[in-house]
């Protein structure tokens, strides 16, 4: 049985009339929380003490903005042309364990794509997969996705150094990873041995001077906007920081793109977040809001970059011109275009699953053994797919 529209329009009605509400609602808080960034904007000593304040209370778990050397509100500009600079970009994607399918395994599966730009070379694509396979009680999403992550920084790493410098890399994502943790013990040390491996990438893009950008795309992030919640705190409010969210539900996005013209940045910020504690010094996540659209048709982006990075004014403006320059490549749909081509090498079709199952089930017999079959609930749906593809 189809969808009974009949009966669902009314509930599109209600929810419709919700929204609307909730964006009127929104559209005020937004308002408040630009006036407060324009009142307390420059006054970094004391958004520095809020910070402070902020990690004696709840420790290392929040997550928020901490002010650097420039007012909340500062626009930077770009110089369009930038430097050139060799370009590395990687994208990773997986097949999650299906506990329907015949053989229950994971795969990860990289991509990455360098390109020269003062050389006789030519760009050239990179790939690596890896299997995973356990019994299904020692499965963790977060665990696989925090792996799949690790290992696409790790492969960036690794073609950057392949190229002569000035190199840029980016990672698709933030360059702050950290797992919900919630997992086994055995999860636990599979976790501390992908956290060390990430930290020697870190080390090594540090020590090469690697231009490092995590490109985050239609960021939900509220890191500014947490900020300047502690700002506005009372003692009262303190003591329940963790719980004091008068801007609740508004993003550091609504704020930037009020003001952020195409091709402008924002002020660079700290991350304060779990992970802080074990990045080597240096390495400490910063990052910027990026307006990369048009006037028309605005898009905001988080670029995340390590402190040494961010500590160099001319190498960020160097990064923010090269951002800039792969995302208007993309036209209507600004995205780094080199990414966009790591992701095209990374990406798992659904008849690269089939050739895989294939591959394994010819393996399993040659062995002597057979593949699994699917669920019974699995079958049924693969018989409805094939029903609906049968030519007429």
């Amino acid at each position: 049985m189809t969808i009974n529209y009949r009966q669902l329009y009314p509930q599109i009605r209600r929810l419709a009339d919700q929204v609307a509400n909730s964006a009127l609602e929104r559209s005020e808080r937004r308002q408040r929380a630009l006036e407060v960034l324009e009142r307390v904007g420059s006054e970094l000593e004391f958004l520095r003490d809020k910070v402070e304040q902020a990690v004696r209370q709840e420790g290392w778990s929040l997550r928020y903005a901490k002010p650097l050397d420039a007012s909340l509100n500062t626009r930077y500009s770009s110089s369009e042309s930038g430097a050139v600079v060799n370009l590395a970009a990687a994208d990773g994607s997986q097949l999650l364990p299906d506990r329907h399918a015949e053989l229950y395994f994971g795969l990860i599966h990289v991509g990455g794509v360098t390109l020269p730009q003062f050389s006789s070379l030519l760009p050239r694509e990179h790939s690596r997969s890896e299997f995973w396979y356990a019994e299904a009680e020692d499965f963790s999403e977060s665990l696989f996705n925090f792996r799949r992550d690790v290992l696409e920084r790790k492969m960036l790493s690794e073609i950057s150094l392949t190229l002569d410098p000035p190199v840029l890399a980016l990672a698709d994502g933030p360059l702050e990873l950290w797992p919900d943790y919630r997992f086994s013990e055995e999860g636990k040390r599979e976790w501390r041995r992908l956290l060390e491996e990430y930290l020697d990438v870190l080390r090594t893009f540090h020590e090469r001077r690697i231009l490092l950008g995590g490109y985050v795309d239609r960021p939900e992030s509220a890191y500014v906007v947490r900020l300047l919640e502690f700002a506005i705190a009372t003692p009262q409010d303190q003591d329940e920081l963790r719980h004091f969210r008068p801007f609740k539900g508004i993003l550091d996005a609504d704020l930037f793109l009020s003001f952020l013209r195409p091709g402008e940045r924002s002020a660079i910020f700290g991350l304060q977040s779990p992970l802080a504690e074990y990045l080597p010094p240096g390495c400490e996540v910063c990052f910027f809001y990026l307006q990369v659209g048009s006037e028309f048709a605005p898009s905001l982006a988080r670029v995340e970059i390590p402190r040494w990075l961010a500590a160099e004014p001319h190498l960020v403006d160097q990064l923010h011109a090269v951002v800039l320059s792969q995302c208007r490549q993309s036209g209507a749909y600004p995205y780094p275009y080199l990414l966009h081509r790591a992701h095209e090498v990374a990406v798992i079709h659904p008849e690269d699953r089939e050739a895989i199952v294939r591959a394994l089930s010819v393996e399993l017999q040659r062995r002597g053994h057979r593949l699994g079959r699917p669920s019974p609930k699995q079958a049924l749906k693969n018989l409805s797919l094939r029903a609906k593809e049968r030519p007429r």
